[in-house]
Order: structure tokens, then C-alpha cells, then sequence
């Protein structure tokens, strides 16, 4: 009987499955008659496919449960349960008399679950044994127990919501006695010694408690919990790595996010996706590391000088070594942010920063087959070629010319032998001068040029507009013994540089098998593949001084035909046929440079991973896990002979000696190639035990060690000659000093060859206990010590142990406490230590052998890179966290609040030595800092009337840290360099900006004025030479101390529509201006020129100073560019995204082939609604030359089958 059924439900599936597939056909794709053996072959295809997948499944699809009831009669009910499970029922006599009619609406609920609920209410209790599901009448409450009550000796079970997420922690007893069990982190638990009949209590903070009665031997439970709120699924249980636990028993400061939140914004990677949703954490867009395709975040602020400044990367419980982004953000089911000492602490010296702990996807106990499919497109705007103030316009860029020209400016550089670059303006004016043009000619082609703006061919050629595409498609569902979960992502993206472009390949497979009861196997396999090019151009730049390009310039003619533009040498002598006599053509076309470069990188990684877990003594279990990763990344830049690179290299290291022409380098391709490879394993062994005495004590505790290993290497070089096509090359003397043309320096041929390995070693020791008293007070402590190959002279001082502790109490639930408006409260405290670690210091005298030095004549010479320091130590970062949670009556308001005090301890900062020793300074543990902050989070409930529902989240976070200790002073020359970067200024903060006191211009010539002495000047010398740092303005920090966002989420019903405003306030940013020796040595401009003061008087409408002609005063320059008029406050508002979503539901179409549709549209990087600069800039870019990030609007659909 039991296989017949099976057969059953597969046919019943599979019929399905055939209406779906012609639905598909029919109405969606009505393919043509030519191609209608192909859709039949297809078809074929597509049909046993899903036979062999509901082969599968089969067993769990007979065990879920699709019921929608109205005033049902309850053997009707109990009629299609029967059909769709296969269970038969024995019924009691009299039971259409008692019965009362049924209202029920499940969608693929656990039959169990849904079998509760049918009889939730009735005067019927049941058992489930074998098949057959025995109902009887229900024992009242308080009657005792018959004589022959059947002693049990063990009930077990598994506790989830009903998303199907395991609740660790949750309360299982026996009513009316003392019995009491806790949940472990995959939710289950043992009762022993019970006496039948009896009734199972199950409550869990945030969800429904539920009550099920027991009246014969049932050895295994699946219980499902409704969430009291159903914005709590998914939400309420935290994972550090090591454990999970409900942040209602947690006592340290947690931020989690369902796959819901992490989803609503669209890109392509994980970590881009945390910026404005996450109190405390933020997105740092104006740094190196961010411009450069980095991800630069700061959690709480800074709490290192030189170290690595990045949050822990944790997925699926070890630290991720290789490049985040190839994680892919549809496999992730959540993820947390651990933030203070109790939260990250037993992540030892790598916690720090904070930690990001990733969890993805799995497969789910007792659940059909699920189908999950996604898709989305991401269009981009062009950026904006005009956005950049650095830019001076053509027609004055040439009036500047003309009268440089006029004085003589550019004689040199038309006379040198070295042929230097002059503009095309220049190269007339010097033609009209020497009789080769005349006058009319010249203002005809300057007057055209007037008119030209290189910006206009940057966005038409060098820009487009990027297209991303995103697929992905899961499989998960399970058994009572095993779980599964398969996943295949694919993105393939246009990026905005014409010539770039990316895809990448993600598949996924994740497997749990519980061979017996108490012991469970997990197995999972990750691999990436992604295929990068990089061939566009992002900046232009002319050579020899010149480090911009003449503004109007073209790149293509009026048929879009490439053009030639000055580069490196002048174009006079580079278009003259005599003088290129032998040599290849030496032209520069950019256009022509996109299409010829090959610049590839093909990526690999693959992560294996294998744990045990099993369980005994009913509050015990062991586990070990295990983690492989390879990951390897190859680049290859190919040059063709066609290439400028080529060309140019060929040229300058041809000699040309009448008849005679002699490449050195030989005439073919040039590739430079690239690989490195990481190779980490990481193995923990841990045990746990969990335990409940009563309802009034709860002790969870574990304890472990974990070796962690990852090597790194990477190889280059460069091979000439290259036939791509052959995969020969020819040979070249890198060795020998040739005569450079045409510069007439003698060099080497370039050439890249390095090999490098490091390696990172670990051992760990681990441990976290937790007491839990009467549900409502709650002792944390955790503990770690790490030792590493990375230290190794002194053995006391190899490892250092890192520890925290939490009190947590929840006074709601005091008997005296009388506050119905505010019917939860908690309060946290924490105190703890984290670590981080510098790895380019070292305790022993590090070495460098060196070859290819022009003096050494190719003989070895070694620099020491790192003196002994044998007292070397790990950094700490002691943190105190006070925190509180709360919610009001009716959850209209809930929220936390958090406060914290931070100070960095032994961290890495530079200290002066006896220049007799060899080094004026040396970097060990000499510098200390402090800090604090806050983070607010406000969830709100505006309105929920009928239909339409108005939520807001409102977080806030401020965050300060300041040095306390820095054994190096710092000059006045070196705190203006930063801002960008740190500044160790004892007093101050890390990242700050300080400029020079700005008294305005003079009168009569337009001068930048200072102070000296407390004096107004223009003595630029002296006002550099004597300002000492504490005469320096203190403008500020460079980085928001203020920061957070404002989420409202609107919803009709099945309309969503979420806006997302994020703020950072408190910092400032230095601007640029003209420069004039810039704009003259390397045609730096801006807008700025045309704002400069020109007569007396513009000093009162003007900061910009007036022009100098050559020769410029370069500490006139100096001064202006540090002076505190180019500081602005980069306090902005901006509306950051913008999310609409349409929900689909299978009860109002019910003849659609999904469990559910949504479609939903996305557009990012909005707008700045408000800034504090009053020059229309964003602070978020870093540097001048920068664009905003271009608006992208996205579209995509999510379907599940």
C-alpha cells in the first residue's frame, strides 16, 4: 500500500508538472511551426527530467499538506489529509456528533503541523503509529493518569518555525510536571521518562507557544511554531560561527538580516548590499581601497593604525580567505554582524574589525522539492564627464596657451632632442612662427578647437551604459534522514567602461544525511569560475609632463573613425615619414587601443566542506568540521603588435644606424602574465551540551581547537615576441643597457619576473558557556587563545588569550514589573577583548635580496626590510557595550539601543630610534586609542489599517576613536597630507583634516593671505617653514561620526514599495582648485580659473587667487591648496534606493504553475537630497577627478515551483 501511494503522488506530480509545461507553451512561448521537433524533443526531455527529480522527492512530497477549508466538515478534512498524504485514519464512534467544522488555510505545511490545527479546538487528541493516524477523544486537563499508564523511554524531536528554520534554545516540557528540555542550535531536544498520556509544551520568546498531546509511544516530533509576528521569521536566531542562539538569550550586540532584507537591494555581490541597513556599520566610497574595486567598511569605527582595517569574512562557520564577491548573494539565507566583544570575541585575533558572519541556503527535513528561480536585469547610467570641477573649458585652456606661448614658455620643449609632447595649439602657433602657416589658417583650426570639448567624446567612446544580468535557480527540500540543497548562479555584466566586461559561474550543493538518530553528516561543494576583461581606458593621458589630456581633444572623426592624439612625444616628429624611418608607426589612437588590447583574468574557487555531528548523552554532542579551499586567479595582458604598448616599446629600444635598423626587442606581441593560487584547510573539533533543569535553569556551553592553514603564492613574468596563436616568443636581453630612443638614457628592457609565497599557520583553543536563570537573567563568557607561526622569539608571547563576559536580564519579565505600554525590556552589558594582527611586521630581522640595479651592474644587494623586535604582541581592543532592547504594547514601537567604549591596546605605531642603529624609527606595539559610540535602532509601525500597512526603521549610529599615545610627532606637512588616511596626531582623530589659516586675498594683487605670528602675510615661506602643527586649523575628522538611515516601507496588498534614505554628517573634505603650475606643467585645470581674482575688489566676491605667470611661486601654490578655504563639511542626505515589488499569489491565480511570483523593480544611487557644500559636490568620491556613481535601475522576477 505504502508503494502504491508513491506511485500515486508521482503521477499526480508529474501530470502537474505536464499542465505546467504546456501553460509554458501555449500561452507563454508558442513556438513556430519549423521548430516544433525541437520543443517536442525538449519536452521529452524536460518530462523525465522531472520524473527522476519526484523519484527523489517522492517521500517528502507525501508528507506535505495543501488545504484551503471554510466551515469544513472534519471527516471531509480528514478525507483529503488521507489523499494527499496516504495516512489512513481509525476514528472514535460518535465523531460526526462531536465534530465541529473546520476553517483552515495551509500551503505545503508539514502534515503533522497541519493536523494540529485541524483539531485545534476539538474534543479529539491523536497518534500517529506507522501509517495510521488514531483519533480519540481528548482527556480532559488535571485527569489522572490511568493505571496502566505506559512508561516512555525517550521522546524526541525537532523544533522549527514554520519557515522551517531549526529554533535553537526553544522550551520543550511536559505540562503540569517539572520536566523541561532545551533545543540545541538545530532545534532539537530528548524528554526521557515520561508517562503517557500526556501533553507537550513548546514556547520559544516570539513565537506562539503551541501544546501537543501525546496518548501512544511517538518517537520522533517535528513541531512547527508560528511566529506571534510574522516579521520575526527568519529574524530571532543569531549566528557567531560557532553556535546559534536566539538574540533573546544573546547579551551581546548582534545585527541580523533575513534573506529578505539582504535581498532587496540588487547587485551582484554580498557585501555592498549591508550599506545602509545595518546600525553601526559603514560603507567608506571615499578611500583607495573603495575607488580601486575594493570594498572598504569600518564596524564601530577604526580600531587599528597599520593593520588590516577589514571585518572578518565568516561563511558557513570558517573564515572566507579568498575575494568575498564571489560569493553569490541568492545562496545566502542570512547573515550577522557581530559587533562587540561578547558578540565576536571567539573569533580571537581576527574579531577586531568585527566579524560578517554569511550563512547560506539548506535543504529543509520533511519538505517537497522546492524549485527557486531568479532573474534580473540592471541597466546603469553614463557617468557624468561633466560632473568633474577639474576641468577648464577649451577656449580658455587655449587662451592660457597662447599666452604662455607668448612668453616663451614652450621653446624647451619644442627644441628638445627628447621630442617632448606639446599640444596641438601650441604646434600651430609654432608653425605660424616659423613661416610654415599663416595667421588665418591658425585662428580658423584654434577656432574650431574653441568649440571642441573632449568630454563629449569621453561619454560618446570610452563610456556606455552597463548591463548586468543575474540568474539563479535552487533546489532544496528533504527527508526525515537527509536534506539537500543544489544551486546554479550565472551574472554576466557590461560594465561602463567600453571594453570591460565580467561573467561568473556559481554552483552549489549542500547535503545532510542522518544515517541514525543521533549522529548527522554534512558535505557541501562550492565552486566559482569567473572570466573578467579589461580593456577599456579610464583616463587619458599625454605623457612627458603632462598629466591630463589638452581638453579639445577628439577621438573620433564625424564618421566615428579612430583619430590620433598626442601622446608621450611630439606629434610633429612623430607624423614626420624622415624621421620615423625604420621605426613603427608611433601614433596614438585610443579607440584603436579598445580594440586591440586583450586583457584577460580567469578566476577559480573551490570550497569543500565535511562535518559530523553526534549527539549522546541527551544534553551532549560532538562535532568536527572541515573546510577546503583553492582558489586561484590567472591574468593575462596581451599586447598585440598592433598595440601602442607594442609599437611604442618596439620603437624605443630600436636602433636605426643608416641602412641598418636593429630591433632589441623583437617585432611580435608582448604578453605579461600573472597567476596566484591560495590553498587554506581548516579543521575544528568541538563539544557542546545543552541543558535545562526545570524551567528555571538552562546551561548551554562549548568548547574546542581549530588549526587553520593558508599558503599563498603567486608567480609574473613577461615574455616578447608572442604569438598568440603559435604560444612561441622569442628571447630578449633584460640583462644588457640599451641606448633609448629617443631620449638617448640608457636602460634595460623591461621585463617581470617575481615569485612569492607566504604562509599562515593557527592553532586555536576556543570556548563560550552560557547560564540562563528563570528565563530572564542571562551570564555569558567567552574565551580564545591563538597561537601563530607569526610570532615566534619569545614563547610568553606567542599567544595571548582573548576573552569577554555578558550579563543580560529581561525585566519584563519581573513579577514587580507593571509597565503595559512597554511590555518588553532588556538590558545588556558586556566587556571583553578582541584582537588583530599586522602581518608585514614581524619579530625577527627580515631580509630582501635585490638584483637589477644600474650601480650593482646586475650584482646581488639585500635591504633589511624589518629589524628584530622580539617583544612583538598581538593588538587588543578592549570594548565595553551597554545596551538595551524594548518593545511597546502591540509592537507599534520596538528597537535597541547601544553605548560603547572602546580602546586599542599595543597597537602598531612607529617610535623614534638612535639613528646610530642603522633606522631612524622602528613599528612595534607603542600606540594606544580610544573610543565610543552609540547605535540606535527604531522599528516603527505607523499604520496598519485594513489593506495598507506603513513601517519605518530609523537607525542611528555615531561613532569617534582618537589617539591616545603615538611615540612619533607629527609635522605640520605630514597632517595635511591626510585626511584620506590616517594621521597619528595624539589628541585627535584617526582621520582628520588640517589646513593652513586662510585671512583671504590681498587687495592689490589678488595673493593668497595667512598668518605668521599672528600677523596676516604673504610670506609663503616662512608661514610653511614655521607653522608647527599646533598652529595648524583643526578642521575636523575626515570620516562621518554621524551616520545611519531611514527605511519606510509602504505595502497595499500585494504591493510593496520601500525607500531607503541613508545620512553621514560630521566630517569634512578638502576640495580642489586651480592650480596654475599644475595647470601650466601638467594641464591640471578647473573651473576654479575662471572664478580667480582678476582687478582689486574681486577680493570681496573671490577666494580664488589670481593667476602667475611663469615662473609660479610653488609654496603660493602649496599654501592655497592646504588653506582652510578649500575644506569643505561633507554633511550630506541621500536618497539611496528605492525598492517596488508585486506579489503573485497561487490563491488569486490558480491556475499558475508557481508557488508564488513576484516582480519587482529597482533603482539605486538616486540623489542627494541635501549637502552641506555649497559647490555642488559629493563627498563621497575620492578624489577630484572622480564620478558619481551612475544611477541604475534594475528589473527581475523571483518564481518558485
Amino acid at each position: 500500500m505504502h508503494l502504491t501511494h508513491l506511485d500515486n503522488v508521482q503521477v499526480q506530480r508529474i501530470t502537474m508538472l505536464e499542465r505546467m509545461y504546456n501553460f509554458y507553451i501555449k500561452k507563454l512561448v508558442r513556438p513556430p511551426g519549423r521548430t516544433s521537433k525541437l520543443w517536442q524533443i525538449m519536452r521529452i526531455t524536460t518530462f523525465l527530467l522531472l520524473t527522476v527529480i519526484m523519484q527523489v522527492s517522492a517521500r517528502t512530497l507525501a508528507q506535505q499538506i495543501t488545504l484551503s477549508e471554510k466551515n469544513a466538515s472534519l471527516l471531509a478534512v480528514f478525507e483529503k489529509i488521507s489523499n494527499q498524504t496516504g495516512y489512513d485514519f481509525i476514528l472514535p464512534s460518535g465523531i460526526s456528533d462531536m465534530a465541529r467544522p473546520v476553517t483552515i488555510e495551509a500551503r505545503n505545511e508539514d502534515f503533522r503541523t497541519v493536523i494540529h490545527r485541524v483539531l485545534a479546538g476539538q474534543p479529539f487528541d491523536y497518534t500517529i503509529e506507522n501509517k495510521i493516524i488514531v483519533i480519540s477523544r481528548k482527556v480532559p486537563t488535571g485527569t489522572p493518569a490511568p493505571q496502566n499508564a505506559v512508561p516512555l523511554t525517550r521522546v524526541s524531536g525537532r523544533v522549527t518555525g514554520q519557515n522551517g528554520i531549526p529554533l535553537a534554545g526553544a522550551t520543550v516540557s511536559i505540562k503540569d510536571t517539572r520536566q523541561t528540555a532545551v533545543t540545541n542550535e538545530r532545534g532539537e531536544f530528548v524528554l526521557d521518562n515520561m508517562t503517557l498520556p500526556c501533553v507537550i509544551r513548546v514556547s520559544f520568546i516570539g513565537y506562539k507557544s503551541t501544546e501537543i498531546p501525546l496518548v501512544k509511544d511517538t518517537p520522533y516530533l517535528t513541531i512547527s511554531l508560528a511566529a506571534a509576528d510574522s516579521r520575526l521569521e527568519e529574524v530571532r536566531v543569531v549566528s557567531t560561527g560557532y553556535q546559534s542562539l536566539p538574540k533573546e538569550r544573546a547579551t551581546g550586540a548582534f545585527v541580523q538580516l533575513d534573506s529578505t532584507l539582504v535581498n532587496r537591494r540588487i547587485s551582484t555581490d554580498v557585501l555592498s548590499r549591508l550599506e545602509g541597513i545595518v546600525p553601526g556599520l559603514l560603507v567608506n566610497r571615499n578611500t583607495l581601497n573603495s575607488v580601486t574595486g575594493g570594498t572598504d567598511i569600518s564596524i564601530r569605527g577604526h580600531s587599528t593604525l597599520y593593520a588590516n582595517d577589514q571585518p572578518l569574512i565568516v561563511v558557513d562557520n570558517f573564515p572566507y580567505d579568498g575575494d568575498i564577491n564571489n560569493i553569490n548573494p541568492n545562496d545566502v539565507a542570512g547573515i550577522t554582524i557581530l559587533k562587540d566583544a561578547a558578540a565576536a570575541s571567539i573569533w580571537g585575533v581576527r574579531s577586531g574589525n568585527g566579524v560578517i558572519v554569511i550563512t547560506t541556503k539548506k535543504g529543509r527535513t520533511n519538505r517537497q522539492l522546492l524549485i527557486d528561480l531568479t532573474a534580473n536585469f540592471t541597466s546603469g547610467n553614463l557617468p557624468d564627464a561633466f560632473y568633474n570641477p577639474a576641468f577648464l573649458d577649451s577656449k580658455d585652456f587655449i587662451g592660457v596657451e597662447k599666452t604662455l606661448f607668448a612668453s616663451g614658455f614652450y621653446n624647451t620643449q619644442l627644441t628638445s632632442q627628447r621630442r617632448l609632447p606639446v599640444s596641438p595649439v601650441v604646434q600651430l602657433l609654432a608653425d605660424q612662427r616659423a613661416g610654415k602657416i599663416d595667421a588665418d589658417q591658425v585662428n580658423s583650426q584654434i577656432g574650431i578647437l574653441e568649440k571642441t570639448d573632449i568630454r563629449n567624446d569621453i561619454e560618446k567612446y570610452l563610456y556606455r551604459r552597463s548591463l548586468n544580468q543575474q540568474y539563479s535557480l535552487s533546489l532544496n527540500g528533504g527527508g526525515e534522514r537527509n536534506t539537500y540543497y543544489f544551486s546554479a548562479g550565472y551574472d554576466h555584466n557590461t560594465a561602463n567602461l567600453t571594453g570591460n566586461k565580467n561573467d561568473r559561474l556559481t554552483l552549489t550543493s549542500q547535503q545532510t544525511f542522518r544515517p541514525f538518530r543521533d549522529l548527522e553528516v554534512t558535505a557541501g561543494i562550492n565552486y566559482v569560475q569567473g572570466n573578467a576583461i579589461n580593456n577599456g581606458i579610464s583616463s587619458l593621458v599625454t605623457g612627458g609632463t603632462y598629466g591630463k589630456i589638452y581638453p579639445y581633444a577628439r577621438l573620433a572623426d564625424a564618421d566615428g573613425n579612430a583619430l590620433a592624439i598626442v601622446k608621450d612625444y611630439n606629434y610633429s616628429w612623430v607624423t614626420d615619414p624622415v624621421a620615423q624611418r625604420g621605426l613603427l608607426n608611433w601614433q596614438y589612437k585610443p579607440l584603436d587601443e579598445i580594440r586591440n588590447s586583450d586583457n584577460s583574468t580567469r578566476s577559480e574557487d573551490i570550497r569543500l566542506n565535511a562535518g559530523l555531528n553526534y549527539s549522546f548523552l541527551r544534553a551532549f554532542n560532538a562535532e568536527i568540521k572541515y573546510q577546503y579551499q583553492n582558489s586561484a586567479s590567472d591574468v593575462n595582458n596581451y599586447y598585440s603588435r598592433d598595440s601602442y604598448y607594442t609599437r611604442n616599446l618596439i620603437n624605443q629600444f630600436t636602433l636605426v644606424n643608416g641602412s641598418s635598423i636593429t630591433h632589441n626587442i623583437p617585432l611580435g606581441g608582448i604578453l605579461q602574465k600573472s597567476d596566484s593560487r591560495l590553498v587554506s584547510q581548516r579543521v575544528r573539533g568541538q563539544l557542546n551540551f545543552n541543558k535545562a533543569w526545570s524551567a528555571d535553569h538552562s546551561v548551554t556551553v562549548l568548547a574546542g581547537a581549530e588549526l587553520n592553514d593558508a599558503v599563498t603564492s603567486a608567480n609574473s613574468n613577461t615574455v616578447y615576441g608572442y604569438d598568440k596563436d603559435l604560444q612561441t616568443s622569442q628571447f630578449v636581453d633584460n640583462i644588457s643597457y640599451f641606448k633609448q630612443n629617443p631620449s638617448g638614457i640608457f636602460t634595460r628592457i623591461p621585463g617581470q619576473l617575481g615569485f612569492s609565497k607566504l604562509t599562515d599557520r593557527y592553532i586555536s583553543y576556543f570556548g563560550n558557556a552560557g547560564y540562563i536563570y528563570k528565563n530572564r537573567y542571562t551570564f555569558s563568557l567567552s574565551g580564545r587563545i591563538d597561537r601563530s607561526n607569526l610570532f615566534g622569539v619569545n614563547t610568553n608571547q606567542k599567544a595571548v588569550p582573548l576573552y569577554s563576559a555578558g550579563l543580560g536580564w529581561t525585566a519584563s519579565k519581573e513579577p514587580f514589573y507593571k509597565i503595559p505600554w512597554l511590555p518588553y525590556l532588556k538590558l545588556r552589558a558586556t566587556f571583553g577583548y578582541n584582537g588583530n594582527v599586522d602581518k608585514n611586521v614581524v619579530a625577527v630581522t627580515t631580509i630582501r635580496q635585490n638584483t637589477n640595479n644600474y650601480y650593482s651592474n646586475g650584482l646581488l644587494f639585500s635591504n633589511i626590510d624589518n629589524p628584530a623586535n622580539p617583544d612583538l604582541r598581538w593588538e587588543k581592543i578592549r570594548m565595553v557595550n551597554m545596551g538595551i532592547d524594548f518593545s511597546t504594547g502591540n509592537r507599534r514601537i520596538w528597537g535597541s539601543f547601544d553605548f560603547y567604549l572602546k580602546k586599542g591596546i599595543d597597537l602598531f605605531g612607529d617610535s623614534p630610534l638612535a639613528p646610530s642603529v642603522g633606522f631612524i624609527s622602528f613599528r612595534g606595539n607603542t600606540a594606544n586609542t580610544s573610543g565610543k559610540g552609540l547605535d540606535l535602532v527604531l522599528n516603527s509601525r505607523n499604520i496598519a489599517v485594513g489593506n495598507f500597512g506603513w513601517q519605518s526603521v530609523f537607525q542611528l549610529s555615531y561613532a569617534l576613536d582618537r589617539i591616545t599615545k603615538y611615540d612619533v610627532k607629527q609635522t605640520a606637512a605630514g597632517a595635511l597630507a591626510g585626511g584620506a588616511n590616517i594621521v597619528p596626531v595624539t589628541g585627535n582623530p584617526l582621520f582628520a583634516v588640517y589646513s593652513y589659516s586662510f585671512a583671504g586675498l590681498s587687495h592689490d594683487k589678488g595673493d593668497p593671505q595667512g598668518i605668521l605670528n599672528g600677523v596676516v602675510s604673504t610670506d609663503y615661506t616662512a608661514i610653511i617653514n614655521s607653522t608647527a602643527l599646533k598652529d595648524l586649523v583643526f578642521n575636523g575628522p575626515s570620516r562621518p561620526t554621524t551616520f545611519g538611515s531611514l527605511n519606510n516601507t509602504f505595502s497595499y496588498r500585494d504591493f510593496s514599495l520601500s525607500v531607503n534614505i541613508i545620512y553621514k554628517l560630521n566630517y569634512y573634505f578638502r576640495r580642489s582648485s586651480i592650480s596654475y603650475s599644475g595647470l601650466y606643467n601638467g594641464w591640471y585645470g578647473h573651473e576654479d580659473y575662471t572664478k580667480r581674482w582678476q582687478n582689486p575688489g574681486d577680493e570681496s566676491k573671490t577666494t580664488v587667487p589670481s593667476a602667475q605667470l611663469p615662473p609660479v611661486d610653488n609654496n603660493r601654490e602649496t599654501f592655497y591648496s592646504y588653506s582652510s578655504v578649500l575644506v569643505d563639511k561633507g554633511d550630506h542626505i541621500r536618497l539611496q534606493d528605492v525598492n517596488v515589488a508585486y506579489d503573485i499569489k497561487k490563491q488569486a491565480w490558480k491556475k499558475m504553475p508557481f508557488r508564488y511570483l513576484q516582480v519587482y523593480g529597482y533603482v539605486n544611487n538616486i540623489a542627494i537630497l541635501w549637502r552641506a557644500n555649497h559647490d555642488q559636490l559629493d563627498p563621497d568620491l575620492y578624489s577630484a577627478s572622480a564620478y558619481p556613481l551612475p544611477r541604475t535601475f534594475a528589473f527581475g522576477l523571483k518564481a518558485g515551483l
